[in-house]
């Protein structure tokens, strides 16, 4: 059976599970737009008034479904917009399937307005390009890029597509969609468990492929079964350990000589779905210190040996590889070996905990707060089940140490550092999980890069309580030139101080300025009560 190209559009959507489309639409889109229109709305079309909200709502809908989420950008200049996104989804590989407009190619040759060269636009933020010329092609290369954006290493996939293209007056043919069987464990498990079960001091990395392949159960396990320390990925952008659990080390530091330090401790380790140890700060040396043991595992086959050499690399899924083995572990290293090592471990990240906590709990006053008080706060106050979408940089690190969070995909971060992220992504988890509550922590810088999200939160009376770290500066920049000996003001990195209320209401989202510590607890507690969008400025010191 034949369809006219925007109609065939829509059919691939609705298979591919496509429920909504994020977007921001111009002329070029007008034919799939009037396409969705006589679909009566279905998939539903997400409004966002700026690019960049666009493609983080579409960011964080996809990481809370699972599922690649759909994004239409009109144009030269709408994917431009949308780029920062497009390298904090490619960073972070979250699988996007994203089109634009191309002008129509019977006057490209004019220079028409607005008309620029997307694929070289595009190639350097997404995962594949592909340039549609001809009707015929546009169902094909969509069901490759479907396939393309989940495919490791995740990430967004565009395609240009002209607009003539899907106005064209012809019936194309829609290929079926081809299942692919879910990936299997690892060969090479058994040497792997011979080199763990030898350790006497045992380590795992939870990378954020944990997070993102649902393995956290399956890491705990092997954790428990080898009795080894686990410690985060520097900046996760998942929850890939509880941290509740005795076993958790905490996040290593995004510096190769603090992560090398912080390893020194161990003679093997498990690095599971990391990539490769990105720094944020240069450091002389290695990442890994000398005599270490790496057992690497990930389901990217180009991680395995990337920047550091492994005894053991493996490849596969990594629940499955994790769930054997934890079982091979169990023939190798005594149930009172590993009972022993968690207790011991258990009461050394409880002494550090514990001083984080006193610290914080020592910071309580009325408003501006101190940072530790602030991120207390926001951590003893999140309600049950609750998704953190953190954006807020300085404060973030001390929040990282003082949750306590237990449920897969609890906690969503962007590494790749693009900010006004936090906002949008914040509404596209919302709207992907309606029964959860959603507290977004963001920075004050951070939040002014994604203001226009809040237009979207208003429309589409997502119940995100947005909380934003005001200290009026890029504290972060300031932190930095002053430890790598700046003197005087670092200049640039003065925001003053800005009222966040005001903002929100201009785009129709109630706020509120927290008094004290107290005060910020008691509004996150009862985020699980919103019905719309509520802004809380924080006040810092």
């Amino acid at each position: 059976m034949g369809y006219r190209p925007a109609l065939a559009v829509l059919d691939i959507l609705r298979g591919e599970g496509v429920d909504r489309v994020f977007g921001n639409p111009g002329t070029t889109e007008l034919p799939f737009l009037a396409a969705l229109a006589d679909a009566h709305g279905s998939p539903e079309y997400v409004l966002g008034v700026h690019e960049g909200a666009v493609v983080a709502m579409a960011d964080g809908y996809a990481r809370g479904t699972g599922r690649p989420a759909f994004v239409s950008l009109h144009i030269a200049a709408g994917l431009a917009n949308g780029l920062i996104g497009l390298l904090n989804a490619r960073r972070s590989r979250t699988p996007l399937v994203v089109t634009a407009g191309q002008q129509d190619r019977r006057h490209l040759q004019q220079d028409p307005m607005l008309t620029g060269d997307l694929i070289g636009l595009a190639t350097p933020a997404v995962k594949a390009t592909y340039d549609v010329q001809h009707a015929h092609d546009l169902p094909l290369a969509l069901r490759r890029a479907f396939a393309l954006a989940v495919r490791p290493p995740a990430g967004p996939v565009f395609l240009s597509v002209p607009m003539d293209v899907l106005a064209e007056d012809t019936e194309v043919e829609i290929p079926a969609r081809t299942p692919t069987p879910p990936p299997g464990p690892a060969p090479g498990l058994e040497r792997a468990a011979l080199l763990l079960g030898a350790a006497t001091r045992p380590a795992i990395v939870a990378g954020d492929g944990v997070g993102r392949e649902d393995a956290l159960a399956a890491l705990v396990r092997t954790a428990e079964t080898c009795g080894a320390v686990v410690h985060h990925q520097p900046m996760a952008d998942c929850l890939n350990f509880p941290t509740t659990h005795p076993l958790h080390a905490g996040m290593l530091p995004p510096r190769h000589d603090a992560i090398r330090a912080a390893l020194a401790a161990y003679d093997t380790v498990l690095i599971a779905g990391a990539h490769a140890f990105t720094p944020h700060h240069y450091t002389p040396g290695p990442a890994l210190p000398p005599g270490l043991t790496v057992v690497q595992l990930d389901s990217d086959p180009h991680e395995i040996g990337r920047n550091f050499p492994a005894a053991a690399g493996l490849v596969g899924a990594l629940a499955p590889s994790l769930h054997c083995l934890a079982e091979l572990l169990r023939d190798r290293v005594p149930a009172h070996t590993a009972k022993a090592r968690i207790l011991h471990a258990g009461e050394r990240h409880t002494a550090d905990r514990d001083r984080a906590e006193s610290a914080a709990r020592a910071a309580y006053s009325p408003a501006p707060l101190a940072p530790w008080a602030a991120a207390h706060a926001v951590a003893r106050g999140l309600p049950p089940d609750a998704v953190v979408v953190e954006e807020a940089i300085t404060v973030g690190l001390l929040l990282r140490r003082l949750v306590r969070l237990d449920r897969p995909g609890s906690y969503t971060h962007t590494v790749g550092g693009g900010l006004g992220w936090g906002i949008g992504a914040a509404v596209g988890r919302a709207l992907a999980e309606p029964g959860r509550p959603v507290v977004a922590v963001l920075g004050d810088g951070c939040t002014l890069f994604g203001l226009q999200g809040l237009w979207s939160a208003a429309r589409q009376a997502a119940p995100v309580l947005f909380v934003v770290m005001s200290n009026g500066a890029y504290r972060t920049l300031q932190d930095t030139y002053e430890a790598t000996g700046g003197t005087g003001v670092c200049p640039g990195t003065d925001l003053g101080q800005l009222d966040f209320t005001q903002a929100a209401g201009f785009f129709g989202v109630d706020a509120v300025r927290a008094a004290d510590a107290d005060h910020l607890r008691e509004l996150v507690a009862g985020a699980g009560e919103l019905t719309r969008p509520l802004l809380v400025d924080v006040p810092l010191r």
